[in-house]
């Protein structure tokens, strides 16, 4: 419980608790609910107030040390996909450290986990959490080494959706697709709709991107900073089966939009010098 005692944070609104044996806690103030676990730093629910869960967690995912949690909000750090093994980095499999927890002065909450890394690659990481009005996010990385660092990075949001094929993502124009996906057949006029597999890592600058719900009927607002590429995945019909931690059919109830740094979007960090990737998550 680091140095918060159990009667300090309940008056703060957080309470300690347990999911599949992990650690977690539990957040609750005006605006809305959230669960989040030093296990990866990993965001699990956020919930605002009268509304359902943003997030979207698998009822397959494994909740063991040393095996990532699917859903929620994954830290993949310090590299993204299969540019080092594990995939998508260690900060998601490792135990981070719970250094602050505060009530600002808006009645929002604020938890910062941190990870040092020092030893195996010269970087350390922060993690900012405020529960609010919307979820902000916002990931600092450190170089303390004497040689240059580069850094791909993803903050691996999976949301809650009533039904992938009555879904669309907003903001998106031709020229923020990849070369090779410049005629992806689900891509018209700014709408990326979901018809088959998608994985794209796209090049939006830090333009803001709208999940349309239609199913739900509500929109989901996506803002980024720091964050030269967008990945927008849902693993369809064939992947969802082969993975074992994902359902035959949940592909139907998801889909991730994340802010990230990857492929050609990496960030080079010099010594001593930081770099913040943030997201911040709403409903419109």
């Amino acid at each position: 419980m680091n140095k918060y005692t159990l009667p300090a944070l309940e008056k703060m609104g957080i309470r300690p608790g347990a999911r599949h044996g992990l650690p977690v806690y539990h957040i609750e103030n005006p605006y809305a609910e959230a669960e989040i676990s030093p296990y990866g730093a990993h965001v699990l629910s956020y919930t605002p107030k009268g509304e359902k869960d943003l997030l979207w967690l698998s009822e397959k995912s494994w909740f063991e040390e040393g095996k990532p949690i699917r859903g929620g909000i994954p830290v993949c750090w310090p590299w993204f996909s299969d540019a080092g093994t594990p995939k998508h980095g260690i900060a998601r499999i490792a135990m981070w450290e719970m250094e602050t927890a505060r009530v600002e002065a808006d009645m929002s909450t604020t938890l910062i986990f941190s990870l040092d890394r020092q030893a195996f690659c010269g970087l350390t990481a922060r993690l900012l959490v405020n529960v609010g009005p919307a979820l902000s996010l916002a990931l600092r990385t450190k170089n303390h080494s004497t040689s240059s660092r580069t850094l791909s990075e993803a903050l691996h949001t999976y949301f809650a959706v009533k039904d992938i094929t009555k879904v669309s993502i907003l903001g998106l124009e031709q020229d923020d697709l990849p070369e090779s996906e410049k005629l992806f057949p689900n891509f018209r006029k700014g709408r990326l709709t979901f018809r088959q597999e998608t994985d794209l890592v796209c090049y939006p600058d830090e333009k803001t991107l709208v999940i349309d719900d239609q199913g739900a009927g509500r929109k989901i607002r996506v803002e980024r900073a720091g964050s030269a590429t967008a990945v927008v995945w849902n693993p369809w019909i064939a992947k969802s089966k082969a993975m074992p931690d994902f359902g035959d059919d949940e592909y139907k109830t998801m889909v991730c939009v994340e802010a990230a740094n990857a492929r050609d979007g990496v960030v080079g960090i010099i010594p001593g010098s930081a770099h913040t990737l943030r997201t911040r998550i709403s409903l419109i």
